[in-house]
């Protein structure tokens, strides 16, 4: 006969740092199972995170225990790679209890891959938390489904945050916003959690452009996702992104007698470059060090981490040529056929332009990627949803609620910013806060305009909302084609205008102004 207690949530990870999105996990399972177990890893199979596991443990105990629930030190007491079947069978046979290990829904691609799976299998029911952007597809599905791997799905979704991405914005001097100020004190008191500053601190001195850093720091982020997606090293992948144009301002002529540059035209020879100063000023592997020297023109012999960086640097988000948004979607579909679309249209635009790269890498790597996608769907890009479909609580109860389409017969009825200056004056009337327009026209197929706002709490978020919403019904007969809604950040998509509502951290953080502006089409409501 069962005990009372026999629903236990095994939720282990690196906690590199604790952040809300895990408590986020830990409060929803405190919820749902009898007893929670953090399990902080000494050295995960995928990363290596051993030495500053003690911190990290008692991190875990500051953020974790007073939710009620139990930090475990097995893994951490272990002192060496940590591997989840270990873990389970110990806990199984210390608790007697069923087991559910907690992942996000990103661990799905390489489970099978996972240490012993056969003997986890048997101990565990994987209790997946979906991730935005990590939807496992039919087939991964049914592959797991056919090697009885039981799952079942978490109730609620994960929160959109890295603990990878939080130590990038770190490294580039961001404001970190998504760990509790306990977190963020012990941090900096330690020292803790910055394995990247050094290396964005090379770019200043190697003479980098701000907005050449902005690049790379987009970079970096692209990156650590696909790294994620892919199974790649994604401290290595972060390492490459952050140094690959490291030689940008560098002087060709200063290593003509240490590098053969001959095979890069002018345009791309701060690769081999860079790929010299990474491993020379640096010391990173030569993985990392021939990812930088291949990122501008592929070649027949890229690893995976060369392939990542490569497309990261074409595709990260401070790009907005056209076809940027459909060579995204491809990076997360077929990874070789976004190699060989990206390959092939940079040399198409470079040689119409006069700025040939067409070195015998570049056409050596295209004809590789060309034959791995012979017979190959391209993949379509779904368009964009027509009807979104908003949860709104009542009670305990949610309901979908659908909202109609906007036609461009409606927007060049009235006119786009005629649309967007309504929103800014309504955000203005309800004391919104340093609102303005951005003029996207010929920029983007997202939008022609962003109206942005601040408001000066969560409540004050969507109380802009509903007026906005309000104001264009009344005025104009249009509704939201869909709503992105969290609490400090709100996306309204009108079609032509897409209006953005932060708390003020948050527009700190992102920062959509420094993204988009081009020097002149940002315009301020009260100017």
């Amino acid at each position: 006969m069962k005990t009372e207690t026999n629903k236990i949530a095994i939720f282990g990870g690196s906690f590199d740092p604790p952040h809300f999105a895990h408590i986020d996990i830990v409060k929803n399972l405190m919820r749902r199972f009898d007893k929670v177990i953090v399990v902080p890893s000494y050295i995960s199979p995928f990363k290596a995170e051993g030495d500053n596991a003690a911190y990290r443990y008692k991190l875990c105990k500051k953020v974790f225990e007073p939710m009620g629930a139990e930090v475990s030190r097995y893994e951490i007491g272990k002192k060496s790679v940590s591997y989840t079947v270990d873990t389970a069978a110990y806990i199984a046979k210390k608790t007697g209890g069923d087991l559910y290990c907690v992942i996000g829904s990103e661990e799905l691609l390489r489970l099978c891959e996972w240490h012993d799976i056969d003997r986890l299998k048997m101990l565990v029911t994987f209790y997946v938390v979906k991730r935005p952007g990590f939807e496992p597809g039919k087939e991964l599905l049914a592959a797991l489904k056919k090697r009885k791997i039981k799952i079942k799905w978490a109730a609620f979704d994960g929160v959109d945050i890295s603990s990878t991405r939080i130590k990038i914005d770190s490294a580039f001097g961001l404001t970190n916003r998504f760990v509790p100020d306990e977190v963020r004190a012990f941090a900096e008191k330690y020292g803790l959690f910055d394995p990247y500053g050094k290396y964005v601190r090379g770019l200043y001195a190697y003479g980098l452009k701000e907005k050449r850093i902005w690049h790379s720091y987009g970079v970096a982020v692209a990156g650590s996702t696909l790294a994620k997606r892919y199974g790649a090293n994604v401290n290595d992948t972060v390492i490459a992104c952050i140094l690959h144009d490291i030689a940008k301002e560098s002087n060709p002529n200063d290593y003509a007698d240490k590098i053969d540059l001959s095979a890069f035209p002018a345009p791309t020879v701060h690769s081999p470059i860079g790929a010299y100063i990474a491993k020379h000023d640096f010391g990173v592997s030569d993985e990392i060090a021939h990812a930088i020297y291949t990122h501008t023109t592929g070649d027949d012999d890229m690893s995976l981490l060369d392939e990542i960086v490569y497309l990261a640097d074409k595709t990260e988000m401070y790009r907005n040529y056209p076809e940027v948004y459909y060579f995204r979607y491809l990076c997360e579909q077929n990874k070789d056929y976004a190699m060989y679309r990206i390959l092939d249209e940079v040399n198409k635009y470079k040689n119409e332009n006069k700025d040939a790269r067409d070195t015998e890498m570049t056409l050596r790597a295209i004809e590789k990627y060309k034959k791995l996608c012979e017979g190959c769907e391209p993949p379509k890009m779904p368009p964009r949803e027509p009807i979104a479909a908003i949860s709104e609580t009542n009670g305990q109860k949610t309901k979908k609620v659908k909202q109609p389409v906007i036609t461009i017969a409606d927007e060049t009825k009235f006119g786009v910013k005629t649309i967007a200056l309504a929103a800014a004056q309504e955000l203005d009337l309800h004391k919104g806060r340093d609102i303005c327009m951005i003029d996207l026209t010929g920029k983007t197929v997202i939008a022609d305009y962003f109206v942005i706002a601040s408001a000066t709490s969560t409540t004050a978020v969507k109380a802009l909302m509903n007026y906005v919403e309000d104001r264009l019904k009344k005025q104009f007969d249009i509704d939201p084609a869909k709503r992105d809604i969290n609490s400090e950040w709100i996306a309204l998509d009108f079609g032509g205008v897409i209006i953005h509502i932060f708390t003020e951290k948050m527009r700190e953080f992102y920062n959509i102004e420094r993204l988009w502006s081009d020097g002149h089409n940002v315009e301020h409501y009260e100017d």
